[in-house]
């Protein structure tokens, strides 16, 4: 029998919660104690020593890639030493984790181009076999994979950098973009990113486990930053932490929002109903009609009042207002939804037009070029799109004429989707990176309506910190060829909420809506559905409660589910990193033949700080048990068995012993946290 106490976790909830796996694997070892110091060498730019239970040696060096002038124009790899730029900053040690500041000098005499930096390191002593890859973007695969025996080398640097730009489907094993945590199964590593993404793309590599080699690269994906004789220029510094990866993975995002406070304060979660998943392009006034009055009368008197015209509305893109099919223009269908009580929020994809609109045809100066002068082009699967160039002063015009448009009839939520197109490597006047340009799109849209709820998706994650409400977190939940919702696309939504939570701190998740209809979900999965999207904390949208039937409607709008939604708190895993995907699972609906794997044990604190939750999922298709020591006065909360009865709240049977879970079933428990915190009590694995 292992015993194990329970110790602080400050940036996690302090529950309560004594608990662990039962079976053949080790429990999760939850707190550990450790502290980082930092030393200087003549051979490395800095050596992080763990000691107590994180115990590991990190010996970083960094490398400078410039451009060289051959007729290949291939980059030039130098050590910091002989570089013939200056990378000044420091390393500042504080508890378990270690900062970076980077700014670039030239102090020569002629311009140089830097297209990139790699800090490079070994963890000795670590026994890490499996990292986690952070998708480039909103619906990126996220999750934990085996750390690769090696990555080949390209251009002097670690390949494998898919899934960036308009690559929807290019995540490669290995790699890891923005911040990636080396683990081992009880959760114990090395978390690792960048501070921000405004200057040039950040991605971390991985390999050899054991004693893993990481390579932290920012740059090397088409920008050109060119210093000039004199010129200094401040990149985004680093972040990395040894110990819990949990934990170290929410003192990082605390530490990105530190330095990237948005301009105004977060607008609250939304919550109520979209139209994408039920009706996708084919949406018209009429179904909104009767779409409306269904939410008005069962949805917004629980306070779920927003109503998402979700695409489907326009001629193409590029035209944002009603095309004459949809039925109605959008200043009368807003009008109508406003008078029944409801919040019109509404869709676009703002950085991209239709290659057939005339507008690409009469303002070509608008449009994003490549190198051969060619239409910069996006295919999302049929359609095809040229892309708006922010340095074109007729582009930005457009963008903002359209964000106005929404506004002046009475839009005060905006989704902006395919944002990875404001982030593209091009050769600008006056010159920018990749994400000087992002973040110029964004700041068009900003000031075009300044108090609008802006819900981020196919968004770049790290450069978007600051610049949106909300954030998808996942895939599209179902898709237009494959409608009906399926338990694969539930296990693969759960998996992107849990492992991105600590994103809670930049925006409000947004799991995508909540899919109840027909027969691809038994009971027990559609209650499994309710659970993990409402732990998200963040936006709470159905997106077929007309047709899911009254069943589950009650399942996901009694008193006691909305408790746990939209207050900003995402759920936590305490089982962080105890299993592993053995490849990169972007969406079930092109993995037919296998699963994903998620989190089993998932925490939640209120905002307030007063109630807590535990949710023990059985994702597999077998059941599932847990060991807990609940806090006395633990309630559990059930969901409905027919039409006739709500979801109850009863008292748990038992406070101590060992829980079982159906498959693909889910286990909900309630708590006063500060009870939780009190008891103090031990789990034990068997």
């Amino acid at each position: 029998m292992i015993t194990c106490r329970f110790a602080d976790r400050a940036a996690l909830m302090t529950v309560v919660l004594l608990l662990a796996q039962c079976g053949d694997t080790a429990s999760p070892q939850v707190a550990r104690k450790c502290r980082v110091r930092i030393e200087t060498g003549a051979e490395q730019e800095a050596v992080f020593l763990g000691d107590g239970t994180c115990g590991t040696r990190l010996a970083w060096n960094l490398r400078v890639a410039t451009q060289s002038m051959d007729s290949e124009r291939t980059p030039t790899w130098t050590d910091a030493a002989a570089s013939p730029l200056l990378v000044g900053g420091t390393w500042t040690a504080k508890g378990n984790s270690a900062t970076r500041t980077v700014r670039v000098s030239n102090t020569g005499s002629l311009p140089i181009t830097l297209l990139g930096l790699e800090w490079g390191a070994q963890a000795m002593n670590l026994s890490a076999d499996r990292m986690l890859h952070n998708g480039y973007q909103s619906w990126s695969y996220t999750g934990f994979q085996p750390i690769l025996s090696a990555i080949p080398d390209a251009a002097g640097r670690a390949s494998d950098d898919g899934g960036n730009n308009e690559d929807t489907l290019g995540e490669r094993p290995g790699t890891s973009w923005w911040w990636t945590a080396l683990s081992n199964a009880e959760g114990v590593g090395i978390t690792a990113g960048a501070s921000g993404g405004t200057v040039l793309k950040t991605r971390i590599a991985i390999d050899a486990p054991g004693a893993p080699r990481i390579r932290l690269i920012q740059g090397m994906t088409g920008d050109e930053l060119v210093i000039g004789p004199g010129e200094t220029k401040d990149l985004d510094g680093l972040y990395v932490g040894i110990g819990d990866v949990s934990t170290e993975l929410d003192s990082y995002a605390s530490y990105v929002a530190s330095l990237h406070a948005p301009k105004r304060a977060r607008k609250p979660a939304l919550g109520g109903w979209g139209s994408w998943n039920m009706y996708y392009a084919n949406i018209s006034a009429a179904d909104l009609r009767r779409e409306s009055a269904w939410s008005a009368s069962n949805l917004a008197p629980l306070g779920l009042t927003d109503f998402l015209l979700d695409d489907g509305y326009q001629t193409r893109w590029g035209s944002w207002q009603a095309s004459p099919s949809f039925g109605a223009d959008l200043a009368t269908v807003n009008r109508e939804q406003t008078d029944l009580g409801l919040r019109p929020a509404v869709w676009m994809a703002p950085f991209y037009v239709a290659v057939d609109d005339p507008q690409v045809a009469a303002h070509p100066d608008w449009f994003a070029r490549r190198a051969d002068g060619q239409l910069r082009t996006f295919n999302n699967y049929g359609p095809t799109y040229a892309t708006l160039e922010v340095s074109s002063a007729g582009a930005r015009n457009f963008v903002t004429r359209a964000v106005k448009s929404f506004w002046d009839v009475g839009y005060r939520s905006l989704k902006i989707d395919f944002l990875f197109g404001g982030a593209l490597e091009a050769t600008r006047t006056p010159a920018m990176t990749s994400l000087e340009s992002y973040k110029a799109w964004l700041s068009v849209i900003h000031d075009a309506a300044p108090d609008m709820h802006l819900i981020g998706c196919g968004a770049p994650l790290l450069p978007s910190v600051g610049l949106v409400d909300s954030m998808r977190v996942g895939a599209d939940i179902a898709f237009a060829p494959s409608p009906t919702p399926r338990y694969s696309a539930v296990i693969a939504q759960a998996r992107q909420t849990i492992l991105r939570a600590a994103t809670d701190k930049f925006w409000h998740l947004d799991p995508d809506v909540l899919l109840l209809r027909g027969n691809g979900l038994s009971d027990v999965e559609a209650w499994t559905a309710v659970v993990s999207n409402a732990l998200s904390g963040g936006n709470y949208m159905l997106g077929d409660g007309m047709q899911a039937g009254a069943l589950r409607v009650k399942m996901a709008t009694s008193a006691s589910l909305l408790e746990l939604t939209r207050d900003g708190a995402a759920a936590r895993a305490l089982d962080y990193a105890r299993e592993a995907d053995g490849r990169i699972y972007s969406s079930p609906f092109l993995f037919p033949e296998g699963g994903t794997v998620a989190p089993h044990l998932w925490q939640k604190r209120a905002a307030d700080g007063k109630r807590a939750w535990l949710a023990v999922f059985a994702w597999e298709s077998e059941n599932y048990s847990a060991r807990l020591a609940l806090p006395a006065g633990a309630e559990e909360l059930v969901p409905p068995t027919d039409d006739a009865i709500a979801p109850g709240v009863q008292p748990a049977a038992r406070s101590r012993g060992v829980f079982e879970v159906p498959q693909h079933g889910v286990r909900l428990f309630r708590f006063d946290a500060r009870a939780a915190e009190a008891q103090g009590a031990v789990w034990q694995a068997e």
